[in-house]
């Protein structure tokens, strides 16, 4: 085994399986906190969501990416840290994101795409901090796992504001689940969140496989599952 910082660094790294599985459960998470942030908005608080969002959406949107990931990395020593790192970093990204995005309409005001895109991928950098203060217990490449995780977050934010229509079937599906727990018809956009999310997952599950090698026996255990 390597020590770094005082860690392990895991062996082999994640094989086609766990990586797989590690798209699979980014992908269902964003969609499940997707859902969660519409049946809130239409179904319980309304318009007063919107005074909260920027904070409890990141937390809402974290936590369940968090666990999901988590399952994938759970053989790694000390890897239930990076529930919390994830929730932190994507709550810290929306709320810098609100505050971008607000600061720039003051001063344009024309509320264009692109402003709205650079507002909240500005930020996607935290993310990728966050959690590599927990994957450096187990490699030394975690500045290559910050680039990795603000390009697959900005993916994900380009996808939601230039492709919100993206995938409409999912759409009508998503908006049909929520106008019934709503009672009145809405429109959802879980579309374009599913398809962030592959994009999402993809490319943070291929880093994670390519980061994460050599030196620490939960690795073969996570290569089988």
């Amino acid at each position: 085994m390597n020590a770094v910082r005082g860690g392990l660094q895991p062996a082999g790294g994640l094989k086609a399986a766990a990586t797989l599985q590690w798209i699979v459960a980014t992908t269902i998470a964003v969609v499940l906190a997707n859902l969660a942030v519409e049946i809130l908005f239409f179904a319980v608080m309304g318009c007063a969501l919107l005074v909260v969002l920027p904070f409890v959406g990141g937390v809402i949107g974290g936590f369940p990416v968090g666990v999901s990931q988590w399952l994938v990395l759970r053989r790694f020593p000390g890897s239930t840290a990076w529930i919390v790192a994830t929730t932190v970093g994507f709550a810290l990204a929306w709320t810098i994101g609100a505050i971008l995005l607000a600061a720039m309409l003051a001063i344009s005001g024309d509320g264009a795409d692109w402003m709205t895109f650079l507002a909240f991928a500005l930020p996607t950098p935290i993310i990728g901090l966050a959690q590599a203060r927990v994957m450096r217990r187990w490699t030394a490449r975690t500045s290559v796992w910050i680039v990795a995780s603000t390009i697959a977050w900005t993916a994900f934010v380009a996808i939601h504001i230039f492709a919100p229509r993206s995938l409409g079937a999912v759409d009508v599906v998503a908006a049909a689940l929520v106008s019934r727990i709503a009672g009145y018809a809405i429109t959802s956009s879980v579309g374009a969140t599913l398809l962030g999310g592959v994009a999402a997952g993809t490319i943070s599950g291929a880093a994670a496989s390519a980061i994460l090698r050599s030196g620490h026996p939960a690795t073969s255990e996570l290569e089988r599952s």
